[in-house]
């Protein structure tokens, strides 16, 4: 197999119509595996993700795609009828992802009045019940929009839920329903002096009017993680050892929002996994079984009847 044009294979990805953000995953990894590995086969795949720094979800889609991109490019890019069938039989299924699930331990929907009183100013406020409400993703939330609200359909009956577009995992759309009296709150706000002057792009959660593909999420989470995480401490949610020390499954934290979100649609609500999975806007429903928490002295108490 000759050397691959690194040029043709992003190519390839930008025709899929992937995120921007995803294509730029993918190469680096790319160049990771193409420093060490003339050929993609069984062998090389194994020994790519045998190592630590590879070994998760983006490091397997990527041999997925990068395999399917010289399946179906083997005439252009010469690769032979030998080298196609160690393609053709390569098992990437058995490759399992190291990362394991934390245990996440839901808030209680009553408790998320508490975490409102200890944030200071009506935007963190407003992110919180947002979040929590909609179940939003970080990512989801830093790049709503005033644009992003059906204004127009919601005040023909302020009583009833609003919709809020948002762009989920790899650039995916989808729709998150927002509680009336929730959208009032919003549209009171945009119309604050906070926004001056408030246009379609003004953004909800920062305080720039910048391009999507320019919000960097992992720096603009910060601030918001620190006073979430304050919250947290100051409404007693999150709990200390004797010692002083954190107990790390009671942060607060962002995804801790979702995941009690999803927990109060299943277990209090009674809502079926189908819809919680709508709600979540989530692509295959066992994200959403990650939800369906158990509360172990219910299942004490039915044993013992």
């Amino acid at each position: 197999m000759k050397k691959i044009d690194s040029l043709k294979f992003e190519e390839w990805l930008v025709n899929k119509q992937l995120a921007p953000r995803t294509v730029e995953n993918y190469m680096y990894y790319y160049f990771k595996f193409a420093k060490d590995h003339p050929i993609l086969d069984q062998e090389s795949a194994v020994k790519f993700y045998s190592k630590k720094a590879n070994r998760n979800s983006i490091g397997k889609t990527f041999l997925v795609n990068f395999r399917k991109f010289l399946m179906e490019n083997h005439k252009s890019l010469n690769i032979s009828v030998e080298e196609l069938g160690d393609l053709a039989e390569m098992d990437l299924s058995s490759f399992k992802i190291g990362k394991s699930h934390k245990l996440v331990l839901p808030i209680a929907h009553e408790d998320i009045p508490l975490l409102e009183k200890h944030l200071s100013s009506e935007r963190l406020k407003i992110q919180l019940l947002l979040t929590y409400s909609c179940g939003l993703r970080l990512g989801e939330a830093l790049k709503i929009r005033f644009r992003n609200f059906n204004w127009n359909e919601w005040g023909k009956d302020m009583t009833k839920y609003g919709e809020c577009r948002v762009t989920g995992k790899g650039g995916k759309p989808g729709i998150a329903l927002v509680p009336g009296s929730l959208m009032n709150r919003i549209s009171h706000f945009f119309q604050s002096s906070v926004f001056n002057p408030l246009t379609e792009n003004s953004l909800l959660f920062l305080k720039n009017t910048v391009p999507d593909e320019e919000i960097k999420v992992k720096s603009k989470a910060s601030s918001w993680q620190r006073h979430l995480s304050h919250a947290g401490v100051k409404a007693k949610i999150t709990k200390f050892d004797e010692k002083g020390n954190m107990i790390k499954e009671t942060r607060v934290h962002p995804h801790r929002l979702r995941h009690s979100y999803g927990h109060y649609l299943l277990n209090v609500k009674k809502l079926n996994l189908r819809e919680v999975q709508e709600l979540l806007r989530h692509t295959s429903i066992t994200s959403t079984q990650i939800y369906t928490y158990i509360d172990k002295e219910k299942l004490k108490e039915k044993l013992n009847k």
